[in-house]
């Protein structure tokens, strides 16, 4: 599926310099993640998803859910294999000015691996920034349009 929308605001004039809707910074994930594997001090935590005890009826991490488990149950290819990479979309505004009188916005998008231990998931170095969004107001529900595929 490709959008049909136009990348660029409509100009007329002399200088007709384009300018974009909205603008998306990317940071490719993919060779963090196989430095996960890569290190032997990390690759022996990605598969503690799966093999941890889960206590009934208690959630330490998100493997002990029932979105988990539904996901699981869906998608069973994916599942069978405990290297797979489970990752949590973060996201939240902020004003590079300051001030939230300005109309500007940016919206760093952070993933979590969910593979690691709680303990470890959510340590600094296992967060990945993934993409910035910057622009004149926020992307709101439209946010999703960003990784649909």
């Amino acid at each position: 599926m490709t959008c049909v929308h136009s990348r660029y605001k409509p100009r007329t004039g002399r200088g007709k310099t384009l300018v974009a809707y909205k603008k998306l910074r990317y940071f490719p994930i993919t060779s963090r993640l196989q430095r996960l594997f890569m290190s032997p001090r990390t690759a022996k935590h990605m598969t503690w998803h799966q093999s941890h005890d889960a206590i009934d009826k208690v959630m330490v991490h998100p493997s002990d859910g029932e979105a988990w488990k539904h996901f699981n149950s869906v998608h069973p290819h994916f599942s069978a294999e405990s290297r797979n990479v489970h990752l949590g979309l973060c996201t939240d505004r902020f004003n590079p000015f300051g001030s939230f009188t300005a109309p500007y916005s940016c919206w760093p998008i952070i993933l979590t691996v969910y593979n690691l231990s709680s303990g470890m998931c959510m340590r600094l170095e296992f967060m990945f920034l993934y993409m910035v969004i910057l622009g004149p107001s926020s992307p709101g529900r439209n946010i999703d349009v960003v990784f649909d595929r």
